[in-house]
C-alpha cells in the first residue's frame, strides 16, 4: 500500500500594481496621489473583485 500526501502549491503573486496594469490597463492617476501601501492594498482589493478602481474606492 501507497500513501501519498498532496501539498498545496503556493503561487508567489506578483506585484498587485504591475497585475493590475495587466489585466485592466493603465493605473489610475490618482493612485500616485496616496501611499505606497495602500495604493497596493486598493489595487489588491480590485484585483479580488474584478472591477478597476475609481476615485470612490479610495475614499471608503
Amino acid at each position: 500500500m501507497v500513501l501519498t500526501l498532496e501539498l498545496p502549491i503556493r503561487h508567489i503573486s506578483p506585484d498587485p500594481l504591475s497585475a493590475y496594469e495587466t489585466r485592466f490597463g493603465a493605473l489610475p492617476a490618482w493612485l500616485d496621489e496616496i501611499d505606497a501601501g495602500e495604493a497596493r492594498a486598493l489595487a489588491r482589493l480590485a484585483l479580488r473583485r474584478g472591477a478597476p478602481l475609481c476615485p470612490a474606492d479610495h475614499l471608503s
